[in-house]
């Protein structure tokens, strides 16, 4: 993986934990509303998951964010 991908990885990574935590979730109420798996959830928090674009673009609708502002620091 390039250093610029791994980067916005990690800043990607963040910013799903961030807006979790503002909207008082779990990783498992997330996961619920997102249809998909707690443990995967889990492991986009930790860096350890590349995340899809469809992905992103279901969080960045939940949160109601632009997709954009989950790459930025």
């Amino acid at each position: 993986m390039e250093d610029f991908e791994l980067n916005y990885h990690e800043i990607i990574s963040e910013n799903v934990k961030k807006l979790r935590k503002r909207a008082k979730l779990s990783q498992e109420a997330l996961a619920e509303k997102l249809n998909c798996s707690r443990e995967f959830i889990s492991r986009v928090e930790n860096k350890r998951e590349r995340i899809s674009l469809n992905m992103l673009l279901k969080i960045a609708k939940l949160f109601n964010v632009n997709p954009s502002s989950l790459f930025k620091n």
